[in-house]
C-alpha cells in the first residue's frame, strides 16, 4: 500500500512515485502538422503494436523473462534484459509477439515465414524458427536462473514461481486462471499413485509412460512436447481435488483453457493437417477455399519436410482418447483414437524395428534405453486401450498380436524407482504380452488380462461370420487353458506376496497387492463369461432356445455369481472402487448381466436369495462407481436392475408399462453385431 508523503505517493514495496504517465494531449481533430510529425516518427499503428513487452504490460514481461532463461543457453540476466527488449518470446520453439491477452496462443503464422509468400514457395523446414516448433523444447538453464528475476520481488513470487522448469513454456499462456504453483500442483497430482494421502489420484492417468523423475528433474529435465504437457495437466485438472476448482464453473473454466492451449501446440504437429506435394509438404489449411470470397489469393506455403511425430504425440491422442471416452460424449473420442493408433502404424512402434529407430546396433547408453522404454510403453498402453474400447464399443481390433513383435516392458519398481538404470538389472524379456500376473503395475497385471480379452474378441467376430462357417471350438478350448494359467499365476501372486507385510519396505507392494489380486480375480471372472455367453442383455432376457440350457450357459452362470462374490472382497478394500474407475466400469457392466438374466426370470423359477443378495452387491458398486467416477451407462443400468428386482419382489405392484420401461433402458447399449455398445 503506498503512504503519503507530501503531494506525493511512494510505493514501500518498490520504491517507485504512484503517479500517471500520460502524455499531454489536445481535445479534438489533430492538425494535419502533428500527423505529418506522427508519420516521420513512426507512431502508426504498426509501431505502437512493436512496444517492449515491458512498456506494454508489467507482468506480461516477467513471464516472458522466466520463459526466456528456462530455455536459452547462456547468462540468464543477459537473456532476461533481452526478452525485455525486444518484447518477443518462443512458443514451442517459433519466435513471436507477446499475446498480451487470454487468447490461446497461435502455434504458427504466415508472419513467421515472412509476409508475401507466394503459391508454390518453398520454405525450408532446417530453419530454426520452423524446426524448433516441430520439436520439443529443450532446457539447458538451472531453474535458479528462471527464478532469479523474482527473487527480489515479492508481490510476483506467488505467481511466477515454478517448481518444474518443464512446464514453464506453459505458464505465460495460462495468466488469469492458473498460478504457476496450481500449475505445478496439477503436474503433482498426473503423477500421483493411488492411496497418496497428499493428493487425489487421477483416474485417467493408468500408468505413467514417462519416467516422472526425469520429467520433474530440476535442472535437466526431459525434452517433451507442450501439446503433451498440455494435455497432461488437462487431464489432472478433470478431478483434480483443489479450493480454486470448487467455485462454480471454475472447473470447466480451466480445462476449456487447458484444452485450447493443448490444440493449439498440437495443431502442427498433427500428421493430419499435413499432404505430400511434388518438391515437399503443404499444410491443409492452405488449400481451404475462402467460400465468402474474402480472400481468394490466400498463398499455399511448401516445406521442405513434414512434422516429425515422436512418443510425445502418441501419448497426446491417447490421454485425449482417455478423457473423451470417460466423458459424457464418448463418440468423441474415436477421432482421437484413430489418431493414435494410425501414428503407432505410421512409427513402426508395433514393431522393435521401429522403436530401435536409428539407434546402432551395440548403442547400449541409458539415454537411449530410456528412450526406446517410453516407445514400448507407449505401444503397450494403446494395446491395452486397443483392447478395452474395443469391448466398450463392441468394435474389432485394431492391433491384432499378429502384427505385434514387440519385447514386454521393464517391472515398474526398475522404471520408476531408480534415478538411473543398472544395465545387470535389467531381465532378459521375451516377445509378445505377457498372459500371466506378476506384479502390481498395469503392464504386470491389467496387460494379460487385456491379451486375454483380445483373443475372446478375435474368436467373437470369427464367429458371427455370415459367410465363413468354422469350428472354433479348438480356439475356445484354448483361451479357457490360458484363462485357467492366468487363475493360477493370480494365486502364486497372492502366496508370493502376502497382504499382511512382514517389514516396513513391504508395505507398500502389501497395499497394492491388496487391490490387484481381488480386482484380478473378478475380472478373469468376466472374462470366462465373454469367452462362453452372450455379450447382449436384451438378447439374454428375450432368449428361450437351448442357450439357457446348454454347457455354455452353466459356464456363465456359475462364474457370474464368482463374480459377484468378488465384489464383496474389492469393495472391502476400495470401498469408493477408485482404483481403477475408468476401467472397471465396462467389467462391471458385462458380470451382471446373467444374474439379471437370474433375477429376471426369478417370477417363473421361484426366489432364490443368493440371486437377490448378487443383486444387492452389483447394485451397491454400481451406485459407488457412478459416484467416483460418473457414467451414463451406468446410471441405466443400475436403473434397470432395481426396477427387475422391485418387480420381483413385489410383482403384483408393477405394471407392464414399468417393465418395458426397463428393456428401453438396456435397449440403449446394444451388443450385438453392428451395434456400438457404449459408443453413442
Amino acid at each position: 500500500m503506498c503512504r503519503a508523503l507530501g503531494a506525493m505517493a511512494t510505493c514501500p514495496v518498490l520504491h517507485h512515485a504512484c503517479r500517471y504517465n500520460r502524455k499531454v494531449k489536445k481535445r479534438g481533430r489533430k492538425t494535419n502538422r502533428d500527423r505529418q510529425y506522427n508519420t516521420s516518427h513512426g507512431s502508426g499503428p504498426e509501431c505502437r503494436g512493436s512496444l517492449s513487452a515491458s512498456e506494454a504490460d508489467p507482468v506480461v514481461s516477467a513471464d516472458i523473462e522466466v520463459l526466456s532463461s528456462s530455455s536459452s543457453s547462456g547468462d540468464a540476466e543477459q537473456t532476461q534484459s533481452h526478452a525485455i527488449s525486444r518484447g518477443h518470446q518462443e512458443i514451442d520453439g517459433v519466435h513471436r509477439a507477446v499475446p498480451l491477452s487470454n487468447k490461446p496462443p497461435e502455434p504458427y503464422s504466415a508472419s513467421d515465414q515472412g509476409h508475401g509468400s507466394v503459391v508454390g514457395e518453398s520454405l525450408p523446414l532446417h530453419d530454426p524458427s520452423w524446426t524448433d516448433f516441430m520439436s520439443p523444447v529443450t532446457f539447458n538453464a538451472s531453474p535458479s536462473a528462471a527464478t532469479s528475476h523474482f527473487s527480489s520481488k515479492g508481490s510476483l513470487r506467488g505467481e511466477t514461481e515454478c517448481r518444474y522448469p518443464c512446464i514453464s513454456t506453459l505458464i505465460p499462456f495460462l495468466k488469469g486462471f492458473l498460478t504457476a504453483a496450481e500449475t505445478c500442483d496439477l503436474l503433482d497430482t498426473y503423477f500421483a499413485d493411488y492411496g497418496n494421502t497428499s493428493r487425489l489420484h487421477c483416474p485417467y492417468v493408468l500408468t505413467a509412460v514417462i519416467r516422472k523423475r526425469s520429467l520433474l528433474h530440476a535442472v535437466k529435465p526431459r525434452n517433451t512436447s507442450p501439446a503433451l504437457l498440455a494435455t497432461m495437466l488437462w487431464a489432472a485438472a478433470q478431478t483434480a481435488d483443489s479450493q480454486i476448482y470448487h467455485r462454480p464453473g471454475s472447473r470447466e473454466r480451466i480445462t476449456n483453457r487447458l484444452y485450447s492451449l493443448a490444440l493449439s501446440y498440437l495443431q502442427r504437429r498433427d500428421m493430419d493437417s499435413w499432404h505430400r506435394v511434388h518438391g515437399g509438404w503443404q499444410l491443409e489449411e492452405d488449400s481451404i477455399l475462402d467460400l465468402d470470397g474474402k480472400e481468394w489469393n490466400k498463398p499455399q506455403r511448401t516445406f521442405e519436410a513434414g512434422p516429425r511425430p515422436t512418443v510425445d504425440d502418441i501419448l497426446t491422442f491417447a490421454l485425449l482418447t482417455i478423457v473423451t471416452s470417460g466423458g459424457e460424449f464418448k463418440a468423441d473420442c474415436l477421432k482421437w483414437w484413430t489418431k493414435t493408433v494410425s501414428l503407432v502404424r505410421h512409427l513402426g512402434y508395433n514393431t522393435e524395428l521401429g522403436i530401435a529407430g536409428d539407434a546402432q546396433l551395440h548403442d547400449d547408453s541409458l539415454a537411449l534405453i530410456e528412450e526406446q522404454e517410453e516407445r514400448r510403453r507407449g505401444f503397450w498402453l494403446i494395446y491395452i486401450l486397443d483392447r478395452h474400447l474395443a469391448l466398450s464399443y463392441n468394435r474389432p481390433l485394431h492391433l491384432p498380436d499378429s502384427e505385434c513383435h514387440v519385447l514386454q516392458p521393464l517391472p515398474e519398481d526398475i522404471w520408476q524407482d531408480d534415478d538411473t538404470f543398472i544395465l545387470d538389472a535389467i531381465p532378459d524379456r521375451t516377445f509378445g504380452p505377457p498372459v500371466t500376473i506378476s506384479g502390481t503395475g498395469l503392464f504386470d497385471s491389467f496387460l494379460p488380462l487385456m491379451a486375454i480379452l483380445g483373443d475372446i474378441i478375435e474368436l467373437r467376430f470369427r464367429r458371427h461370420h455370415p459367410r465363413i462357417k468354422m469350428d472354433v471350438s479348438a480356439t475356445q478350448n484354448c483361451i479357457e487353458k490360458t484363462l485357467m494359467e492366468c487363475e493360477q499365476s493370480i494365486i502364486e501372486f497372492s502366496n508370493a506376496n502376502p497382504t499382511t507385510p512382514g517389514t516396513a519396505t513391504q508395505a507398500p507392494l502389501a497395499k497394492r497387492a491388496k487391490l490387484v489380486i481381488p480386482y484380478a480375480t473378478y475380472i478373469i471372472k468376466v472374462l470366462y463369461i465373454l469367452l462362453h455367453g452372450e455379450w447382449d442383455a436384451i438378447s439374454m432376457l428375450e432368449d428361450d432356445g437351448d442357450w439357457i440350457s446348454s454347457f455354455n450357459f452353466s459356464q456363465c452362470a456359475s462364474n457370474s455369481i464368482a463374480a459377484a462374490q468378488s465384489i464383496t472382497d474389492i469393495l472391502a478394500v476400495d470401498p469408493e472402487l477408485s482404483y481403477m474407475p475408468y476401467l472397471f466400469g465396462i467389467y462391471l457392466f458385462h458380470g451382471s448381466f446373467v444374474i439379471l438374466l437370474f433375477a429376471e426370470r426369478m417370477p417363473q423359477i421361484g426366489p432364490n436369495a443368493s440371486v437377490e443378495q448378487a443383486c444387492e452387491l452389483i447394485i451397491r458398486a454400481h451406485e459407488v462407481s457412478i459416484v467416483t467416477l460418473s457414467t451414463e451407462f451406468q446410471k441405466a443400468f443400475r436403473k434397470a436392475f432395481r426396477s427387475i428386482l422391485y418387480s420381483v419382489r413385489q410383482p403384483g405392484a408393477v405394471e407392464p408399462e414399468f417393465r418395458a420401461l426397463c428393456k428401453e433402458v438396456l435397449s440403449r447399449y446394444r451388443w450385438t453385431m453392428g451395434q456400438k455398445g457404449l459408443c453413442l
